[in-house]
């Protein structure tokens, strides 16, 4: 599960984005939204709803091209932003980046892992190698709170260690630079959900 969660995808590029230009806090909000859509996700899984979100059933394609919309939306923010607040100037750099609310955090990493149908699909899989049908219900919560906690806990620290001094020194010099390079990943991101399977 932690090897999938670290692998560059959604959830990854957001909180790295969040993290590096609003700081530890919002890092750790948009980590707490993921987890909040990965409890949603268990919950999918461990009824066996998942089949519902296959990206060839009507629900399953519904959520992917609005997840591919949502993230498009966030790609053209960022790059909007970016070329309105370019500055030269650290101070203004930092003092731009702190504008995200708390609530407007969440909401992105909620989003961002809800409307992504291949995480229910991905953690119904990791729990079929651990529990059946016949599993019972205190047996199927176990594991979900299992991948919930750990997926918290690593989003979490990957946000903190994100806040690191030589990490930082390096983003506010090449802001504008990374910024636009997460702006193209993200819709990059957006379109190969659509074409994927």
């Amino acid at each position: 599960m932690l090897a999938g969660q670290f692998t560059p995808g959604p959830d990854f590029l957001l909180v790295v984005k969040v993290s590096l230009n609003h700081g530890k806090k919002s890092g750790i909000f948009t980590s707490l939204g993921i987890t909040i859509g990965l409890i949603i996700h268990c919950a999918i899984a461990i009824t066996g709803l998942a089949f519902l979100f296959k990206s060839s059933d009507p629900l399953g394609e519904t959520i992917k091209y609005a997840g591919s919309i949502y993230l498009a939306y966030l790609s053209f923010r960022l790059f909007y932003s970016t070329k309105k607040h370019s500055s030269s100037n650290p101070f203004e750099k930092n003092k731009n980046s702190k504008s995200l609310s708390n609530g407007l955090a969440f909401l992105q990493g909620f989003l961002t892992n809800l409307l992504n149908p291949k995480v229910v699909i991905f953690i119904s899989a990791i729990l079929s190698g651990f529990i059946s049908p016949e599993s019972s219900l205190h047996i199927k919560l176990a594991y979900a709170t299992i991948i919930i906690v750990q997926g918290f806990v690593f989003w979490t620290l990957f946000s903190v260690a994100l806040q690191a001094p030589p990490i930082r020194k390096i983003f506010l010099a090449n802001q504008k630079s990374f910024n636009i390079t997460f702006a193209v990943l993200l819709l990059a991101v957006a379109v190969r959900t659509i074409y994927s399977g």
